[in-house]
């Protein structure tokens, strides 16, 4: 990819961070005109972080691992120099607040042309990607650049929509889809992380050997247990949470990794998101019966989660685990595609994980206050919440989606769901917790001169995330998002 500067980027934006500005402009306000200059100097990253793909790519694509984009787009960072799909919802809320419209719809773009061409959103923009996709957050993309600036495209929603269809089906079809029978008969409909690769992942191949070898005495993807296992481990690359004690048997090794054999609390909360989005995109552009075919796919989806994955001991959403509904055993599953009609049965997960709150951002309390200040209430004695942020799990495993780390996505993600949703009591702890992670940030930037795709929560003083199959990188497009998005909001 090559350098670029975005068009739209200003060194000084109209209207960036107003209160900020105006609490900077205070005599004797240090502390504000210390958090404005690191606004600026968070926004002015942007530059350094977009590429475009070069001409050599878009005319012989077969000779390259990139997929050829049709806009520029911004990267994470450091290692991470491609488009990555969950990535960019909280790169484009940052693009948003420095008044980059543009630009943020150009990543939209890029994300729409991958999934008209393959039929998904892939993990990233390289060949060795298509396997798989991560998160499904486009529509939320696309209705944050609709509502953003309406006007500036005012046809994005009848492009968009028939592509978010293609998405949607793609998440609601085996095997990403199961059929769970619930204690009381019904069946419903829910889905998973599934990748289709039984393979070393070519991006960390000499790891996925060492870990299957390991795990199974083989690293041949002829061996089934290898090849299931490789499938387990791009589908954990899938979530986003690669890795992470939440996909492990014994809670701890990653050979015990058993990812499609989860129904995951956040993804199913991500696929109700996206139904109300195409619902409400379908009324916006006069689709009657795509609007009212998923407004009762989403209630459906709600009544699921609350039927199977939802705890009213705990005040909490839990992962489920799959075993079949014949079975006595839930240690089987992930080693061949799910058969057409195939029914499972589920045990909630008891771990506590920062996942499991991520159903209060998606919407799933709307119209029942009591039940969103429960989730609050709960997240607030789960013990995630640290002196610097909210921790991912409660357990130090050294992979880098356990603890001690604080990822910017949990954060924002369960900091706008307190704040929409929480009650009173939840504001207060979004205020609070968006404070604490960018004052955090801040002190961490200035010591280091970077921000980090990572942090540790144990520490208010501010350290780098560590631990996982990589080392720590630094760039970073959704801290970056993230901490401009919440300087905006509270501060």
């Amino acid at each position: 990819l090559q350098q670029c500067v975005p068009p739209d980027w200003q060194q000084q934006p109209a209207n960036f961070l107003p209160n900020l500005t105006a609490a900077a402009a205070a005599a004797g306000n240090a502390s504000a005109r210390q958090l404005l200059q690191f606004g600026r100097d968070v926004h002015g990253l942007w530059r350094l972080l977009c590429r475009q793909v070069p001409p050599a790519v878009l005319q012989n694509p077969e000779r390259h691992s990139l997929l050829p984009l049709p806009n520029r787009t911004v990267v994470p960072g450091d290692r991470f120099r491609e488009t990555y799909y969950w990535d960019s919802y909280w790169v484009i809320r940052g693009l948003l607040t420095s008044n980059m419209t543009a630009t943020a719809a150009g990543l939209v773009g890029n994300l729409m042309a991958m999934l008209a061409a393959v039929g998904h959103v892939p993990n990233g923009a390289r060949v060795y990607y298509l396997n798989r996709s991560q998160p499904p957050l486009l529509s939320a993309m696309v209705r944050d650049i609709y509502e953003a600036a309406p006007q500036r495209d005012p046809l994005l929603l009848q492009r968009a929509l028939p592509l978010l269809l293609r998405e949607h089906a793609y998440w609601t079809t085996a095997p990403k889809a199961v059929r769970v029978a619930a204690a009381n008969g019904s069946v419903y409909n829910m889905s998973r992380y599934y990748a289709a690769w039984t393979q070393p992942r070519p991006e960390s191949y000499r790891e996925d050997v060492a870990t299957a070898a390991n795990a199974t005495g083989s690293s041949d993807p002829a061996n089934p247990a290898a090849a299931a296992l490789y499938r387990e481990l791009a589908s954990g690359a899938e979530s986003g949470w690669d890795y992470s004690s939440r996909w492990f048997k014994d809670g701890k090794t990653l050979g015990t990794i058993r990812t499609t054999q989860i129904v995951p609390a956040d993804l199913n909360a991500f696929l109700y998101q996206m139904e109300r989005n195409i619902a409400w995109a379908a009324n916006r552009t006069g689709d009657a019966a795509t609007r009212e075919a998923f407004n009762r796919a989403a209630a459906q989806r709600r009544a699921a989660m609350q039927a199977l994955l939802w705890n009213n001991a705990t005040g909490m959403w839990h992962d489920g685990i799959l075993s079949p509904a014949n079975a006595t055993s839930s240690n089987s599953s992930s080693k061949t595609t799910a058969a057409a009609g195939q029914v499972y049965t589920l045990t909630q997960n008891p771990a506590v994980f920062a996942s499991n709150f991520v159903p209060l951002w998606a919407g799933l309390t709307e119209g029942d206050k009591a039940q969103g200040a429960r989730v609050v209430q709960a997240l607030q004695a789960s013990g995630l919440v640290g002196p610097a942020g909210i921790a991912t799990t409660l357990n130090p495993t050294g992979q880098q989606w356990d603890y001690p780390n604080g990822w910017p996505p949990l954060q924002h993600m369960l900091v706008e769901g307190a704040a929409r949703h929480g009650g009173p009591a939840g504001g207060a702890f979004a205020t609070n917790t968006a404070r604490t992670w960018v004052n955090m940030n801040a002190r961490v930037f200035n010591a280091t001169g970077h921000m980090h795709e990572k942090y540790n929560t144990s520490s208010a003083s501010g350290l780098v995330g560590r631990g996982g199959e990589y080392a720590p990188q630094v760039g970073f497009g959704w801290s970056n998002g993230v901490a401009l998005d919440f300087l905006a909001k509270y501060f």
